[in-house]
């Protein structure tokens, strides 16, 4: 019967029920998988301290496990992204700790990679970043999959500032995922090549059809709101010069957001076409 409830929470969980499904994995949450998925659903909330703590739970009986490894440094590391500078320098050593260790017990593990390669390029060298790490980790995507190995090299390129070797890198990207769409393992990737191409304003037409895709696939394993891909939909449509179609892309956004600042900003340039 549990097991039961668990896959008819994962229905609901799966067609967009996260409050439906929540109940029922609350009523199994003595359960592993049940407590992988509340604080799957903690994280969509970005309840951090909640998914931290289901995380945490899931690490200490299965310390080999490296999704549950992967899992609690990410929802740390973005505990200390949105909190204080405090915080952060609080929660830095174990944000490191659980992501390399997941990276080091799946030696195909994309995300624990981009995660690192994110995290040494962001913090500064006097506490343990280093862009040669995070090289080392953007190689290893290069045997695990195209689209994540260039995206880290762009990154890398994007923190350092080389603008123009960062766009080729997105750019080249794009055209692998169009290529192999098998590639895009995972929705989330979607954003990041449509994201990549109403910033750098490359493959235009390629940029809104991942966003679009991202929107239609949009769930809880997300970090991204769809007010932020309607967002970047408009952005194309400001360069391209189409300002009913931007318009309606930045109402959409707005419509989930109203405080959606960057939308705001980007609604008075829309209007100023």
């Amino acid at each position: 019967m549990a097991q039961q409830s668990l896959k008819d929470a994962e229905k609901l969980l799966e067609s967009g029920e996260v409050v439906e499904a929540k109940k029922i994995f609350l009523q199994n949450d003595n359960n592993s998988l049940a407590k992988e998925y509340l604080g799957d659903i903690a994280s969509f909330n970005k309840n951090w301290d909640e998914a931290i703590s289901y995380y945490n739970e899931l690490v200490e009986s299965h310390p080999e496990n490296a999704m549950y490894n992967f899992k609690l440094g990410g929802a740390m590391g973005m505990k200390a992204y949105y909190g204080s500078k405090f915080q952060a320098a609080m929660l830095l050593g174990d944000v490191k700790k659980y992501l390399k260790k997941a990276a080091e017990l799946d030696s195909s593990h994309k995300e624990a990679r981009r995660a690192l390669v994110e995290l040494f390029m962001q913090i500064p060298g006097f506490l343990g970043g280093s862009k040669i790490i995070a090289e080392s980790y953007a190689s290893d995507l290069d045997r695990l999959n195209d689209v994540d190995a260039l995206l880290a090299d762009a990154y890398i390129y994007k923190i350092q500032e080389y603008r123009d070797l960062a766009k080729n890198k997105y750019e080249e990207a794009i055209r692998v995922a169009q290529r192999k769409p098998e590639l895009i393992s995972r929705n989330y990737l979607n954003y990041e090549l449509g994201e990549a191409a109403a910033i750098y304003e490359v493959q235009l037409d390629a940029g809104e059809k991942f966003l679009k895709n991202y929107i239609k696939d949009y769930g809880y394993k997300d970090l991204k709101s769809p007010a932020w891909a309607y967002y970047r939909l408009a952005q194309i449509e400001r360069i391209r010069e189409n300002r009913q179609a931007a318009l309606a892309y930045i109402e959409k956004s707005l419509s989930i957001d109203p405080k959606f600042d960057k939308a705001l900003i980007e609604k008075l340039k829309i209007k100023r076409l």
